[in-house]
């Protein structure tokens, strides 16, 4: 395997306390007499801030030259991947199985047949529960070669019993792995559809919806992971089309079956946290903000015990509850939510991809904003849209530079602002659309609308004049509300609900309560009558 100059520095810095810990013991219990050089080489490269080869050659001579630097760092490399995957597999049910396969291998060779046998029983049925169906078709292969070699007086009978006690057919495997690669394909169309939801993209997904339509079979399956992918693929493409009702019914079944059968979320975590990505999109757009709540404070959720993965779930959970919080403004508690995320936020961040980061930080903007304070918004908007460029999720862009107007705006320096509005034109004016393209950017109606609308009004003394302007980039904005671009944008931060606080003349938290008590009251009134 080839590594990079900059490659193996890059893991050492990755690895964790523990994982060091345990590299450096392994390497103590193989019983060498003197520090092996492999060791050094690591330790060196582990205390480097920056990667430096000269320095390492230096630090090393004469065991280590520029001849056979490459060798050692290829072994030092091998030696720490093997470590890392025993360190990282201790409880990693799948090996566990693959291990024990291996030994009833073993127990075959050695004539070891009723040992073979007992380990046999025991590795099927527990690839059974977890439904390791890979696992168990390599099983099912020792059980022929256990008939095949031993002999004709070993009776197999009660073992051929749970041979054949398959939790589905092979023609509902068969469909299953069909849905497993048909959910890989929507979660690729709920990237795209995050920017551009063009007529194209809505014809795809009414027509994998029809398809669909025909395969419910897997949502009354015994079979989890059938009963996941039906329910999933179903899911997100009934939040991809708007229909919200029908999307969070079967989110919420499988919310349930995932709590009912919760060894899966230690062994599959990544499926369980999308599946509260989920339950953040679809639950906060139907308005289930109880709901949304009530699954993230869940204790099942503690059962998350990889690092990596429960930095992704206090993630979501973050972006969640600042939301719901925010929507039904308790600003109380967002208040307490950002100064805990801004403490725990720092230790996140390297366990997090680009686009995970460039959500929190403008989340964390937004929320700073609406509770006034605008530098630490301002900062944060800043960090997500300078150090976080991964060519994804382009809403996020366009809300970024509208949003850092914005907040200038409110901070009312005229200084800061002249050139933020510079920045953002330049942006939505002039920019290419990508790499490699050629051509403007193409800018749409409603930041036209919100950019020129920033700038006349924060020039102006008249309240009246100011007041006109507002109502006039509501009403555009109201007229162009079919635009899923707008609605995309608008979804992040209500710039809608900022213009009318304006054209109200009272704050946006101020506008935001009203607005929610106001909405509440009339589902009450609805629910008396």
């Amino acid at each position: 395997m080839n590594i990079s100059s900059t490659g193996l520095w890059q893991l050492l810095q990755n690895m964790n306390r523990n994982e060091k810990l345990f590299f450096k013991k392994k390497s103590a219990e193989a019983g060498h007499s003197k520090t092996p050089l492999y060791l050094k080489l690591f330790n060196a490269i582990a205390a480097q801030k920056k990667y430096n080869e000269s320095i390492l050659l230096e630090k090393l001579a004469p065991f280590i030259t520029k001849k056979n630097l490459a060798f050692q760092k290829h072994y030092l490399h091998r030696q720490v991947c093997d470590c890392l995957i025993e360190y990282n597999n201790r409880d990693n049910v799948e090996q566990e199985i693959y291990r024990n396969i291996q030994l009833i291998r073993i127990n075959q060779k050695k004539g070891l047949r009723n040992e073979a046998l007992v380990l046999w029983e025991k590795t099927i049925t527990r690839a059974r529960k977890v439904e390791l169906f890979s696992m168990i078709q390599l099983l099912k292969k020792e059980f022929e070669k256990m008939i095949l070699f031993s002999s004709a007086r070993v009776r197999y009978d009660d073992l051929h019993t749970l041979f054949r006690s398959n939790i589905m057919t092979y023609d509902e495997y068969a469909e299953m792995i069909s849905l497993r690669d048909l959910y890989t394909e929507i979660l690729m169309l709920k990237r795209k559809a995050h920017f551009d939801f063009d007529d194209d993209l809505k014809i795809e997904i009414s027509q994998l919806l029809q398809k669909l339509d025909l395969r419910k079979q897997g949502l009354q399956s015994r079979s989890f992971w059938y009963r996941h992918y039906s329910r999933m693929c179903h899911a997100t493409l009934y939040y991809l089309s708007h229909a919200t009702d029908s999307s969070l019914a079967l989110i919420q079944d499988a919310v349930k079956d995932w709590w009912e059968h919760h060894h899966f979320i230690q062994t599959d975590t990544a499926h369980y946290i999308e599946l509260l990505y989920m339950v953040n999109y679809a639950g906060i757009m139907h308005g289930s903000f109880e709901y949304v709540e009530f699954v993230f404070n869940h204790p099942t959720n503690d059962r998350i015990s990889d690092e990596t993965q429960k930095a992704h779930f206090e993630a979501v959970k973050y972006l969640a509850l600042n939301k719901v919080y925010n929507k039904t403004a308790r600003y109380g508690e967002v208040a307490k939510l950002v100064e805990n995320m801004k403490v725990k936020y720092i230790k996140w961040e390297p366990l997090l991809n680009a686009e995970l980061n460039r959500s929190l930080c403008f989340s964390l903007g937004i929320a700073c904003f609406v509770l006034d304070h605008y530098t630490e918004s301002l900062q944060f908007i800043k960090r997500g849209i300078t150090y976080f460029k991964d060519g994804t999720r382009q809403e996020q862009f366009i809300f970024a530079h509208l949003f850092l107007l914005l907040i200038l705006y409110n901070m009312n320096n005229t200084k800061l602002f002249d050139a933020q509005y510079k920045s953002t034109y330049t942006y939505f004016y002039k920019k290419t659309r990508a790499r490699g393209s050629t051509g403007q950017r193409k800018t749409y109606f409603f930041e036209r609308t919100l950019m020129h609308c920033l700038n006349e009004t924060f020039y102006l003394s008249s309240w009246k004049e100011k007041r006109k302007l507002f109502q006039q980039a509501v009403d555009e904005l109201d007229l162009n509300r079919d635009s899923e671009v707008q609605q995309q944008t608008l979804n992040i931060f209500n710039f809608h609900g900022w213009l009318l606080s304006q054209v109200q003349r009272i704050s946006y938290k101020e506008y935001v309560q009203k607005k929610y008590f106001k909405e509440t009251n009339e589902k009450v009134s609805l629910v008396s009558f």
